[in-house]
């Protein structure tokens, strides 16, 4: 693609996702300058950030439908994105983790923590949401780093703006961290009964890859139809993690959730 040193790069992000969601490396290094909002103001102090929707001016909306943080509420049915409906509504995510629920499948933070105290320290969230996991884990003084692509609206922005760190990557990458380096993973709301065996194994060996020994695999909510829980539980299974919480609810007729909290073993070889 053609540029200027020194000029402003092209908006082009989204051809770079594009990329990166088939499996891409996304576009090269360029020596150009990254374009920001006009009107862009300074982040909400760190005490508002967390449960507070952003200032409209902080992002560049050109790519997307919507033109506001208000507009990406689930009752507009033309807001641009259909995972994780309500997310951009603080109202409804300052409940999560925290409150109890008649689904076996729902853990609360505060349970899982519990199960090894002041070990899990830092940690990776791996699913389709505005960061209100790693809030919530913020709050027990746990940093978690939030995966994050921009599929209809502003999930990278908004995950900074509240004061937490997303990482712009896709399932289709390897993870940019060094082995045995996480405390925890946790996925929810992205990788379900979609999702093709084969490239379940290559993400699940990656995780184990920077889980360190007795890391945590917080499986949260993974959704199936019947018919093929097996064969997702036998990849869940198959490294032989140690087992803290294993639940298993209806979602529907033929639908299942099945959490679990799995230790990674020490392997000392």
């Amino acid at each position: 693609m053609d540029y200027d040193v020194g000029a402003y790069c092209d908006d082009d992000w989204s051809l770079a996702q594009k990329l990166m969601v088939n499996g891409c490396d996304p576009l090269p290094r360029r020596r150009c300058l990254t374009r920001a909002s006009m009107t862009y103001q300074k982040p909400y102090p760190i005490n508002e950030s967390l449960w507070k929707l952003p200032d409209d001016r902080n992002v560049r909306w050109g790519n997307y439908q919507c033109r506001s943080f208000a507009c990406l509420s689930s009752k507009n049915p033309k807001r641009g994105y259909t995972k994780c409906t309500g997310c951009f509504e603080m109202e409804k995510e300052i409940g999560k983790w925290i409150t109890n629920s008649t689904l076996l499948a729902d853990f609360k933070i505060d349970d899982v923590l519990r199960v090894k105290p002041g070990e899990i320290r830092i940690g990776l969230d791996v699913g389709v949401g505005t960061g209100t996991f790693a809030a919530r884990m913020r709050e027990n003084n746990v940093t978690i780093v939030t995966t994050a692509l921009n599929l209809g609206a502003p999930f990278n922005e908004m995950i900074a703006l509240r004061g937490l760190i997303p990482l712009y990557i896709s399932l289709n990458q390897r993870l940019p961290f060094f082995d045995n380096t996480m405390d925890m993973i946790h996925t929810a709301g992205l990788m379900d009964g979609w999702i093709d065996l084969l490239l379940m194994d290559f993400v699940l060996y990656d995780w184990d890859r920077v889980l360190r020994p007795g890391g945590f695999l917080w499986i949260d909510r993974f959704f199936c139809k019947k018919k093929d829980l097996d064969d997702y539980m036998y990849m869940f299974l198959q490294f032989r993690y140690k087992k803290h919480k294993w639940a298993i609810s209806p979602k529907s007729k033929d639908e299942v959730y099945l959490s679990a909290l799995l230790e990674k073993p020490p392997r000392a070889i």
